[in-house]
């Protein structure tokens, strides 16, 4: 094996770094500057203003500013639609520095964003907030895909209550974003994707996944359409209870269908 970097081959008993079907050996890896979206240390590094570096493997092939979004939530609706949540039609997209879409989410005092595993274990990157999806800056097509669909379940609970998006901390806020996740989280599992499976089963912290813990359990022992019934009971009763007179009362449908 030839390292990618150092063009020097690499022993046999030495550790190695594997991607994008290049090999890097230890002694470049240890303290070569990496990819923020796929940790490689490539050769070609560039630096995205508001995110961090980006390879030459991954240049060209992430969502980014300029991509035509509309095709690819498209297909969502199908799926969202027996769970109750009507994605709205009119959203707009946001592009936005990984330090303002985490504050968007979170006022905790962080420390920056090496690699996007860092910004994932806090803050989405997709988020609704006043009508529109706001968007990391460079993504996967899976982590769009995937994340969105937790955003866009949502747009249609923070819209039907009234509401710029589902951040708060009355029960009612915790149990629509628990929801929600555990709907992006069920998205990546039929999918396929499992990287975002394993990511949205543990993050983010600090409370932004609310209640996903409970749709995890009731997941055991309910179908998806006793799950909706339940989740539009609970929501109507929790709107009425901790938001302000004339929030939305029943935020899910009444028509929502078997997955």
């Amino acid at each position: 094996m030839i390292c990618y970097l150092c063009r020097q081959g690499i022993p046999d008993d030495q550790p190695f770094y594997n991607d994008h079907g290049q090999y890097v050996c230890k002694p470049c890896f240890k303290d070569a500057p990496r990819c923020f979206v796929c940790r490689f240390p490539g050769r070609d590094l560039r630096l995205v203003k508001g995110l961090g570096l980006e390879c030459e493997f991954c240049r060209g092939h992430l969502i980014a500013p300029g991509a035509e979004l509309a095709p690819l939530l498209a297909p969502l609706a199908p799926f969202l639609a027996p769970f109750g949540v009507q994605a709205p039609a009119d959203l707009a997209f946001r592009w936005l520095p990984n330090r303002a879409l985490r504050e968007l989410q979170t006022e905790a005092d962080l420390p920056p964003e090496t690699f996007i595993d860092d910004f994932l274990r806090y803050a989405y990157p997709v988020y609704y907030h006043a009508g529109a999806l706001h968007l990391l800056l460079r993504m996967t097509r899976t982590t769009f895909v995937v994340y969105a669909s937790v955003q866009l379940a949502a747009a249609h609970l923070a819209r039907a209550a009234g509401l710029p998006d589902l951040r708060g901390r009355t029960p009612f806020h915790s149990f629509a974003r628990g929801w929600c996740h555990w709907i992006g989280f069920e998205a990546a599992g039929r999918l396929g994707y499992d990287l975002e499976w394993r990511q949205l089963r543990k993050w983010p912290e600090l409370g932004a996944q609310g209640d996903f813990e409970r749709f995890q359990a009731m997941a055991r022992f309910q179908k998806p359409p006793q799950m909706v019934r339940t989740v539009r009971a609970n929501l109507g009763v929790l709107a009425r209870k901790h938001l302000a007179p004339g929030s939305g009362p029943e935020p899910l449908p009444s028509g929502a269908t078997r997955p």
